[in-house]
């Protein structure tokens, strides 16, 4: 009977309207069957247990880092200094500005080319002569007609416990010479500071006694004679 309605669509013309309209149903639902998205097993977890379901394939972002600004290096202002890590100090606009970088190099424990004598001295003269003013103006004895007196005392007495104690740092600190040196990352040798040996630092100690002694009796040489430090 089917195929008398569709070989002989003319006789029977109703039937004949009926299967072209269920030919185009069937067409279209394999044209949406095949234009769905098609879908995959997948695990899922429910409860501690495995269950299999269907579930659909989601196509993922692709994820770009941004680039990096090729500026990043030329914007960095503290660095090693020198390009060297191993030395162990920055390069910053501070430490690096020349008006900077020169007053460092003329104060008493950078001048490597003066003798490590001569440069305790300076530092002991400097330490020495303000030493006094904190114990004659803040000491027990302040209010008394010898506040001059007892206070260049104990900035003496200070001076040569500051010594005792250089004495002890340099008899523990350079006990033994380092056989290899100091070196820069690409092995250029660095020269050591006199000052920081057994020979230098004992020089350094006795410079320091004699200028903080001299700090200290210029100090009361002028609170006896200058009315402005009495």
């Amino acid at each position: 009977a089917m195929e008398a309605l569709i070989f002989a669509p003319n006789r029977y013309p109703s039937h004949a309207w009926t299967v072209d309209k269920m030919a185009a149903v069937i067409n279209a639902s394999i044209a949406a069957r095949v234009a769905a998205p098609k879908r995959v097993p997948a695990r899922r977890s429910f409860f501690g247990k495995s269950v299999v379901g269907a579930a659909p394939v989601r196509a993922q972002k692709a994820r770009f880092a941004p680039p990096r600004a090729a500026s990043d290096d030329q914007a960095q202002v503290i660095k090693p200094i020198n390009g060297d890590p191993f030395i162990g100090m920055l390069e910053t606009p501070v430490t690096s500005a020349p008006i900077v970088a020169n007053f460092l190099s003329n104060l008493p424990a950078y001048r490597t080319g003066v003798s490590p004598l001569t440069r305790g001295v300076e530092v002991g003269l400097a330490h020495g002569f303000f030493l006094t003013g904190p114990f004659i103006k803040l000491g027990p004895l302040r209010m008394t007609e010898s506040a001059e007196l007892a206070g260049c005392l104990s900035g003496a007495g200070l001076v040569i416990i500051l010594t005792a104690c250089l004495s002890i740092y340099g008899a523990t600190a350079f006990q033994t010479e380092d056989p290899i040196g100091v070196k820069t990352l690409s092995g250029r040798d660095v020269g050591r500071d006199p000052v920081q040996s057994e020979d230098g630092w004992a020089k350094f100690t006795s410079g320091w006694l004699v200028g903080g002694l001299s700090g200290v009796a210029w100090s009361y040489f002028l609170t006896q004679v200058l009315p402005y430090y009495s």
